[in-house]
């Protein structure tokens, strides 16, 4: 049986979350792609990032160490296409969790030089009625994905005018 969003797998018992959220941005692709791979910037909009370590280069298989709270994570950057699509894994205490941030020239009702960034966060949940809630739509994580995006969107406006 297919494994779909919110749908509890009958071979895992685990339940698939799927959280999206798009924006429209008035900067470039290049100025939103910069503060995508910078992770000195990570701790500014990425959910749960309090600091981070590496990777060395922003391409597919560099990795990374992440700090949320007194917690320490693993990362991996699962799928780099410049300019286009940052896929990263994140891994702590047993938790896996995908992140898929996809940037695209977007440009709006007057032409201009804007993107869009779109965001889905992927993990699997434990079975049982607290996983279907949660692939269902926790909007805890709803939240996290949301925020992401608009912190994005105001970094990214703010480098494209910083008047």
């Amino acid at each position: 049986m297919a494994e779909r969003p919110g749908q509890i797998s009958d071979k895992k018992k685990q339940a698939m979350a799927k959280f999206e959220h798009s924006e429209d941005i008035n900067a470039s692709v290049g100025t939103v792609w910069s503060i995508l791979t910078d992770p000195d910037q990570w701790l500014l909009w990425f959910p749960d990032v309090q600091g981070a370590s590496g990777p060395l280069a922003m391409q597919t298989g560099g990795t990374f160490q992440w700090q949320s709270g007194s917690k320490t994570g693993t990362g991996s950057l699962a799928r780099v296409k410049p300019q286009h699509i940052l896929q990263v894994i994140t891994k702590m205490d047993g938790r896996q969790a995908t992140h898929t941030f996809e940037v695209n020239r977007h440009a709006g009702l007057f032409g201009g030089n804007g993107a869009q960034l779109h965001y889905t966060l992927e993990f699997h949940t434990a079975g049982g009625i607290i996983g279907e809630f949660v692939a269902g739509g926790n909007p805890a994580d709803l939240l996290k994905v949301k925020n992401a995006v608009s912190k994005v969107h105001s970094l990214a406006e703010r480098a494209a005018d910083p008047r």
